[in-house]
C-alpha cells in the first residue's frame, strides 16, 4: 500500500495505493478528490478568476528564464524525444532482456519540462500583455517532483495542484491573495482539520539574491499546515514574474503576482487522518461544504438513482 518498508494504519488506507511516488485512487477516493477541487473552484468563481487549461508541458526555454533549473535541479523531471537509430540499435543488443530505463544514449536533448507547479503555465501565457489593474486566473495541473523520497500522499512524485493566480497592481494582488488565504483556512476549519499559518521561504526566487534577503525580512510566503504538512501555499512573488516575461499592468507598470496552491492528494491525507480512516466521513464533510443533498447522494448512490427515476 505504502512507499516505506513498514507500514502503520495511518499511512495506509484500502483507496488508495501508492509506489515509487505514483498513487492510484479507487472510485471513492476520486470522487473525494473531485469534490475537494470543486470547493477551491467555489472560492476562485466568488474570485470572479478565468477558469485556464494550459498543457501539461512546458518548454526548457521558458522555464530556464525563472533560473530554476539554477536554483533547483535536483526537482526536474525532464522530456525528451528518442534518437530513433541509436534506441533500436540499444534494444536489439540486449534482445531477451526486460528494460527498466531507457539507455541515455537513445534520448535526445530534453527541450521541455514536466510542470512542477501550476501556476508557471500562466505566467508564460501572459508573456507581453498588459492584464490591467487586476487578473485572477484558476488553473489545476499534474505536477511533477524529483523528491529524494516519497511518502504515501504526503509526498508524491506526481500529485495534482490547484491554483487561483492574481496578476496586476501590487495591492489589489495583495488583496486577492489575503482573501483567498483566509477562505482556504476557513474550509480547513470547517472541514474539521486544525490548522495554523505558517511563514515559509519562497521557492521561486535565486536564495543569494536581494529578493530572497527582502523575502527574509518582509516573509511573504505563507503555508497552511496540518499535521505537520503543507496543505496550502499562499506566495507573493513581488514582481518577479511580470519582469521575467514582460507583464504589465497599469499605465504600463510591471506587474506583480501571487498564488494560492492546494495539493489535493494531500487534503485527501488529512482529511482521512482526521475522520479516522473514513473516506465516507470524508466525502460527507465535504459533500456538506457544497450542499447537504448532494453529500447524501454522494453516500447513498440508491436515493440519487430514485430521486432521478422520480423527476423523470
Amino acid at each position: 500500500m505504502c512507499d516505506a518498508p513498514s507500514c502503520n494504519p495511518p499511512s495506509c488506507n484500502p483507496h488508495w495505493h501508492a509506489d515509487q511516488g505514483l498513487v492510484t485512487l479507487d472510485p471513492k477516493a476520486t470522487r473525494l478528490k473531485s469534490l475537494l477541487d470543486q470547493v477551491f473552484v467555489q472560492v476562485a468563481d466568488d474570485m470572479a478568476a478565468h477558469a485556464m487549461r494550459f498543457p501539461p508541458l512546458l518548454r526548457v526555454a521558458d522555464v530556464d528564464r525563472l533560473d530554476y533549473f539554477k536554483n533547483f535541479p535536483q526537482l526536474p523531471f525532464l522530456v525528451s524525444g528518442t534518437k530513433a537509430e541509436q534506441l533500436a540499435a540499444c534494444r536489439e543488443e540486449t534482445t531477451g532482456q526486460a528494460w527498466d530505463h531507457v539507455p541515455r544514449e537513445g534520448l535526445d536533448d530534453a527541450d521541455h519540462i514536466m510542470p512542477p507547479a501550476a501556476c508557471y503555465a500562466v505566467y508564460i501565457h501572459h508573456r507581453d500583455t498588459a492584464v490591467g489593474p487586476l487578473k485572477v486566473i484558476t488553473t489545476a495541473a499534474d505536477c511533477y517532483r524529483n523528491e529524494d523520497y516519497y511518502d504515501g500522499l504526503r509526498r508524491l512524485k506526481s500529485f495534482t495542484m490547484r491554483e487561483i493566480v492574481f496578476i496586476g497592481e501590487m495591492e489589489a494582488v495583495t488583496e486577492g491573495l489575503n482573501l483567498a488565504r483566509e477562505q482556504i483556512k476557513g474550509i480547513a476549519d470547517a472541514l474539521g482539520l486544525a490548522t495554523s499559518l505558517e511563514q515559509a521561504s519562497d521557492p521561486f526566487f535565486d536564495p543569494n539574491s536581494t529578493r530572497a534577503l527582502a523575502q527574509k525580512l518582509f516573509p511573504t510566503k505563507q503555508e497552511i499546515i496540518c499535521d505537520d504538512l503543507a496543505i496550502g501555499s499562499a506566495n507573493f512573488h513581488r514582481n518577479f514574474f511580470g519582469e521575467r516575461f514582460g507583464i504589465t499592468s497599469s499605465e504600463g507598470k510591471t506587474a506583480f503576482t501571487a498564488c494560492i496552491g492546494m495539493g489535493l492528494e494531500r487534503w485527501i491525507h488529512v482529511l482521512l487522518q482526521a475522520t479516522d480512516q473514513s473516506i465516507d466521513e470524508a466525502i460527507k464533510r465535504v459533500g456538506e461544504r457544497l450542499g447537504q443533498s448532494e453529500a447524501i447522494m454522494l453516500l447513498n448512490p440508491a436515493a440519487r438513482d430514485g430521486e432521478e427515476m422520480a423527476n423523470a
